[in-house]
């Protein structure tokens, strides 16, 4: 149903007040998720993944190829590869780790949704029209250009090795002020 809905607005040539994750612009384009694009959903797991990768693991973390998930309070280990809980994380697998994981988490958690979507979304606009975009034109395409609120960004900056009334502080936000609203996007 919301897939038909988005497609219907950009059909209608109008933006949806509706700003959605990298990796969800990536599932409509049909491009794969990578880990980096757990960053906008998860801060804090995207860290640990990228400490993963940037660090050598070897007798460090007691990892499988494999997680839990809960399923509405009903709580199982899923595998991310055959016999994943019995195969150990290592310095050698740890990039394939990783890449499943991340689509575990973004692709595969959702996969019913994004299929229900897509088939709304494709009733309106065809696959093949959609590719020509990447993931940013997309977020365009379908939601415009972001109305930034310089007073209410200013009002809640936190500064660090700076103060709000620092000289360079005051030509940044002169010099924000004074752009459209397509540089302040």
């Amino acid at each position: 149903f919301i897939g038909r809905i988005i497609g219907k607005a950009i059909l209608d040539g109008q933006h949806l007040d509706a700003y959605f994750t990298r990796s969800f612009y990536k599932h409509i384009l049909s491009v794969p998720v990578t880990y980096h694009d757990m960053e906008a959903i998860d801060a804090e797991y995207y860290k640990s993944l990228k400490w993963i990768l940037e660090n050598d693991i070897s007798g460090v973390l007691d990892l499988t190829f494999s997680h839990e998930v809960d399923d509405f309070g009903r709580r199982e280990i899923v595998d991310l590869k055959p016999n994943g809980r019995n195969i150990l994380v290592s310095e050698e697998n740890k990039a394939e780790y990783v890449a499943l994981i991340s689509e575990s988490k973004m692709t595969t958690a959702i996969k019913h949704q994004i299929q229900h979507f897509l088939q709304g979304f494709h009733e309106l606009v065809p696959a093949h029209l959609v590719r020509i975009f990447n993931e940013n034109e997309l977020e365009l395409l379908i939601s415009g250009l972001p109305d930034i609120d310089v007073d209410d960004l200013r009002a809640n900056t936190e500064y660090n090795g700076y103060a709000a009334t620092s000289e360079v502080i005051q030509w940044f936000w002169r010099a924000v002020s004074d752009f459209d609203q397509e540089e302040r996007a």
